[in-house]
C-alpha cells in the first residue's frame, strides 16, 4: 500500500469511527479496533472478541464483534440498510432470517419490532457462538437453525475461507473459497413446519449467491410470505429476481444504497 492509498484508507477510518461515536461507540473505539484487527489479520490469524454496547434507534444493546464482521457492522450499523419499520404496513410479527451470521439484522430488526419472532438461518459454524450470544443478550425471541436454506433439501458442501460473513454454498458461483464443509440443507416449507409457522411477515434472505437457486425453483411458498428484504449478488441481477417472485404478487425495488445494495420486495394490494 503507497502513501496516498494509506493516507484515503486512514481517512476512512477516522470517518467509520465518528459513525460509529454517533450511535453511542466511544471516541476512537473504531480506529482502535480497525488497526488492532489489520495487526491481528497479519500477524496472529485469532481475532478478540469485543463486548460492544450501543445503541441502535437509541434503544441499548449489547452483542460480540470481532474483526472480520466489521464490514457488515457497518453495513447494518452506519448504514442501517435494514431500516425498514417506516415502510412497512405492518408491524412484522414473524420474521425469517436466511443467512443470519452473527445475529447483527436480526438485532436491528428486534430494535424495530420488538415483538417480533425470529427463526435465524445459519450454516457456517463459526458464526453460531456469537449468534447465540447476540440473541441472548438482548433476549431476542429466535430459534436458530444450524442448516442452509434451498430449494432442495440434503447435503451441501458449503464453501469458506478466512472470511466469516461469505461462506457460499457449491451451488452459488460468486467468491473463490477453497475450504468447504458438508452441512444440511433445508427448504422453507421444512423450516415452517419445523417452527409451526404459517406465514412469514418479513423474509430476509443474505445467503451469498445462493438466492437465485432458492427463489426461482419450487417457490410456491412464496404465496406464505408478506415482505422479503435481500442483497442480491452478482451470479445474478434484479431483473431476474424480480421475474421469479412476480408471479406471487411482488414488485422489486432497490431500497438501500450504502455499502453494498439491498432490495425490498412488497405485495401490491
Amino acid at each position: 500500500m503507497n502513501l496516498i492509498s494509506s493516507l484515503k484508507s486512514c481517512r476512512q477510518v477516522l470517518k467509520d469511527d465518528r459513525e460509529f461515536q454517533s450511535i453511542g461507540f466511544p471516541k476512537n473505539w473504531y480506529t482502535q479496533f480497525h488497526y488492532r484487527g489489520r495487526w491481528e489479520s497479519r500477524f496472529l490469524k485469532t481475532y478478540k472478541v469485543d463486548l460492544i454496547e450501543a445503541k441502535i434507534l437509541n434503544q441499548k444493546v449489547q452483542f460480540p464483534l470481532s474483526f472480520p464482521y466489521s464490514g457488515m457492522a457497518k453495513g447494518i450499523l452506519l448504514d442501517q440498510e435494514y431500516l425498514v419499520h417506516n415502510v412497512l404496513t405492518k408491524q412484522p410479527k414473524r420474521i425469517l432470517d436466511l443467512g443470519a451470521n452473527i445475529g447483527l439484522g436480526a438485532l436491528f430488526f428486534k430494535c424495530q419490532f420488538p415483538e417480533a419472532e425470529f427463526i435465524c438461518v445459519e450454516p457456517d459454524s463459526r458464526n453460531l457462538p456469537l449468534l447465540e450470544k447476540t440473541i441472548s443478550l438482548n433476549d431476542i425471541s429466535a430459534q436458530v437453525l444450524p442448516c442452509a436454506v434451498g430449494s432442495k433439501a440434503g447435503t451441501l458442501k458449503l464453501r469458506f475461507g478466512d472470511d466469516p460473513t461469505c461462506s457460499a454454498l457449491e451451488t452459488s458461483p460468486i467468491h473463490d473459497l477453497q475450504e468447504n464443509i458438508i452441512v444440511l440443507v433445508q427448504t422453507i416449507p421444512e423450516i415452517l413446519s419445523l417452527s409451526n409457522w404459517h406465514e412469514i411477515d418479513l423474509l430476509k434472505i443474505d445467503i451469498e449467491g445462493a438466492e437465485d437457486e432458492l427463489l426461482s425453483t419450487n417457490n410456491e411458498w412464496l404465496n406464505q410470505v408478506k415482505n422479503i428484504i435481500l442483497e442480491i449478488h452478482p451470479n445474478t441481477t434484479p431483473e431476474k429476481i424480480a421475474s421469479y417472485i412476480k408471479p406471487y404478487g411482488f414488485t422489486l425495488t432497490e431500497f438501500s444504497q450504502g455499502r453494498e445494495p439491498v432490495y425490498l420486495a412488497r405485495k401490491s394490494g
